[in-house]
């Protein structure tokens, strides 16, 4: 897939006051979690043949949200912490389940640390195992499934945990912003991960 200059960098702009109708629903039960919920559920992949631990809170909150009609989805954020040096890089996941056509996702919204408006590309927008619908014999709407990923520093996540209202996230859906899907991330999500990092990271200098 190519992108265009514009889309490959990343642009700012000062944020307006956000609208409470565009805020995303939080269901009731995660807005009651706290940051030692997601900790203690955080899951933590040490795989002896790999260089990096991966620290997931993809099982904090199990249940899928759903948008409208046709679409539900589900996000966590995980961290890839280096065993060696104990740096870490840190990605926000979403999954999506939807009835349709195919999309195309390249680029998420979202406000930086300083308050202001980024367009950042998505390290992955990959399809599920939906290679038999639509095809040749049928060009109809399917149940589709994709798994969309970028990359976030460690600073950004920290601002993102000081919004009492969560961190507002926008995946662009090409070409005219139809299939735009909206979602909030919780701030004790990103707290909880953020301790479970720490608690890990602690094990590596002991």
């Amino acid at each position: 897939m190519r992108f265009s200059s514009l889309t490959l960098g990343v642009v700012a702009v000062v944020l307006a006051s956000p609208a409470v109708a565009n805020a995303p629903a939080v269901p009731r039960q995660l807005a009651k979690m706290d940051a030692e919920a997601f900790r203690s559920k955080a899951t933590i992949d040490d795989d002896d043949l790999e260089f990096a631990t991966i620290i997931s809170t993809r099982n904090g909150f199990r249940k899928e949200r759903r948008l409208n009609g046709s679409t539900s989805f589900d996000s966590h954020v995980e961290a890839h912490v280096d065993k060696r040096t104990g740096e870490t890089r840190f990605e926000v996941h979403q999954s999506l389940r939807y009835w349709g056509s195919q999309r195309l996702y390249d680029t998420v919204h979202f406000a930086d640390r300083d308050g202001n408006l980024v367009a950042q590309r998505l390290d992955h927008a990959r399809r599920g195992d939906d290679t038999m619908c639509p095809n040749s014999d049928f060009n109809g709407d399917c149940a589709l499934t994709m798994k969309l990923v970028f990359s976030v520093d460690e600073t950004q996540l920290r601002a993102a945990m000081t919004r009492a209202e969560g961190w507002d996230l926008k995946f662009k859906g090409r070409p005219n912003g139809r299939d735009d899907l909206r979602i909030r991330i919780v701030p004790a999500e990103i707290e909880g991960l953020l301790l479970a990092v720490d608690d890990y990271r602690a094990t590596l200098s002991a």
